[in-house]
């Protein structure tokens, strides 16, 4: 019987919050257009997420690409917002995956962060990552999801076949991604319906 590892995002999956409400409140409140923001993630997200560029870099590249006069004091307070905002933790999704550890699966961790998220992400969810058999972090690795060598390098890691692995992600793309490596996966939407549709694949598969 084949037994499927199980690989966790981080943001969207072990987090109930993710960075743009956050940041769009603060982008309201300072007259910031929420579309200039949107356009420099889209331009600049994996750059920071592979640790070639800071979050500083990040936001004032933006302002400049959007001819917006930002002050470093509002550009601090917006980092401020965007920082705190990944650190609400998923509850369920950490008993999930103890869970799925109590039943003798292995657990990875493969995540785009910055290398200057790292350490709050090992204080702040340290019991999440005390259960991982193997674990990438992009900024730390300067690679991203969802190119093919970031699943590989976690692969690896996990010591075990492509086809022995199943990817949680909130993002689709990055679910393209690992299935494109010869992986599973599985978009992370809500905890029932992730629940349910990894118990719908074990019926398909593990026989």
């Amino acid at each position: 019987m084949k037994k499927f590892a199980v690989v966790f995002d981080f943001g969207g999956v072990m987090t109930t919050s993710t960075m743009p409400r956050r940041v769009q409140e603060a982008a309201k409140a300072n007259n910031i257009p929420w579309e200039a923001i949107l356009a420099g993630f889209a331009k600049y997200r994996h750059a920071y997420d592979a640790g070639n560029i800071s979050l500083v870099d990040l936001y004032k590249n933006t302002w400049r690409d959007a001819a917006l006069d930002v002050s470093d004091e509002l550009t601090a307070k917006i980092i401020e917002a965007d920082r705190a905002s990944w650190l609400y933790r998923n509850e369920r999704t950490r008993d999930w995956m103890r869970k799925l550890k109590a039943e003798g699966r292995k657990i990875g961790i493969l995540t785009n962060m910055a290398p200057d998220f790292a350490p709050l992400f090992k204080e702040h969810f340290a019991d999440f990552i005390e259960m991982a058999d193997a674990m990438v972090i992009s900024g730390l690795e300067h690679m991203h999801k969802p190119n093919r060598d970031i699943y590989e390098l976690e692969q690896s890691r996990m010591n075990l076949e492509p086809g022995q692995l199943i990817f949680i992600d909130d993002v689709e793309e990055n679910c393209v991604g690992a299935r494109a490596a010869g992986w599973k996966a599985i978009r992370f939407i809500s905890n029932d319906q992730v629940e349910s549709d990894f118990a719908k694949l074990l019926a398909e598969e593990e026989d």
